[in-house]
């Protein structure tokens, strides 16, 4: 775990997320899982500048990590070594519900930003904005569909697509050719190496398993 803030350049960042794995951008309240932001050299506005800034150009821009919301509901950093393990483990095939149906439109017209996906599916207005949240978060942590383009503030617009369009063909290639159990054991190993969490249990706990 890291006890100060060190990082003070984009490769440092991916340095960081390449030692422990996996990171969340912001941190995870009552817990000591690392994050980018802790990790960060600045004040407040300047650590959440860089982090954010640093995790969009490495995924989206260089595709050299992969982010999307999944410990504690939190973005969450994923180095390419990790990423076909984590692939594995919890990509998922059948949705329904809301769910469903984005994934649905997303195959059908291929990428399609989050504008265009709410008045498809008439998804727009404040009451319908926690539906939406929460059926993206679910197809995230499932690994089925990412995040290829952001709008610059104050819109923020995502732009979606499918995983494996998005994802490098040999960690694809990879993914496939692990069982289960052992990107399991990668997983939680890689933890437990960190000193991340203190057992087995506790991973299982954090990751959902």
């Amino acid at each position: 775990m890291q006890s100060t803030s060190a990082i003070d350049s984009k490769q440092e960042a991916l340095n960081f997320i390449n030692k422990y794995g996996f990171v969340t951008l912001f941190p995870i309240r009552e817990t000591n899982f690392p994050s980018l932001y802790q990790a960060t050299i600045g004040t407040r506005e300047e650590k959440f500048k860089k982090a954010w800034q640093w995790a969009d150009e490495l995924s989206l821009g260089q595709k050299q990590i992969y982010y999307c919301k999944f410990i504690g509901r939190q973005v969450t950093l994923i180095s390419m070594e990790m990423l076909p393990y984590f692939y594995r483990l919890f990509k998922r095939r059948e949705f329904t519900g809301t769910s469903a149906e984005i994934l649905a439109l997303i195959k059908k017209r291929g990428a399609v930003s989050t504008t265009d996906l709410k008045k498809s599916l008439r998804l727009t207005g404040p009451d319908k904005r926690n539906e939406f949240s929460k059926a993206t978060y679910l197809l995230q942590k499932c690994f089925v569909i990412a995040i290829i383009s952001k709008r610059e503030p104050p819109r923020h617009t995502h732009t979606w697509d499918l995983m494996e369009n998005w994802m490098p063909e040999e960690a694809l290639k990879m993914a496939e050719s692990i069982g289960e159990e052992v990107a399991k054991q990668k997983i939680v190993q890689k933890l437990l190496d960190n000193h991340v969490l203190s057992g087995p249990e506790d991973a299982e706990k954090l990751l959902g398993l």
